[in-house]
């Protein structure tokens, strides 16, 4: 996340971090309603989606409001949380076994 300096916290971002505080992050890494909080995220995407690219928090902000099925595992990545599973569950299938330790000893 690019610092902020003196520069003020963007309306959208405090509208967030509002919206947030009325949520919690499941086990599975979703936000789910904690209160009536969340039909208010509509009031941030459209403010952080005509937003620049390159603004302050603005790819935070997008990737915490994106859907989960779609949403990279991490901000400033591309790969989703289901393409990294099926990936790693590839690399585990086609890894070598570990060599056996010599006998004797």
């Amino acid at each position: 996340m690019p610092p902020a300096g003196d520069a003020p916290v963007p309306e959208w971002l405090h509208d967030l971090a509002t919206i947030c505080a009325g949520r919690r992050l499941s086990d599975e890494g979703r936000m789910e309603p904690a209160t009536e909080a969340a039909e208010r995220i509509a009031t941030v995407r459209r403010p952080s989606a005509d937003l620049p690219d390159d603004a302050p928090y603005v790819e935070w902000g997008r990737w915490l409001i994106a859907d989960p099925a779609t949403r990279s595992i991490a901000p400033g990545f591309t790969i989703t949380a289901a393409e990294a599973a099926k990936l790693a569950a590839e690399m585990l299938a086609t890894a070598a076994p570990a060599p056996k330790p010599p006998a004797g000893n």
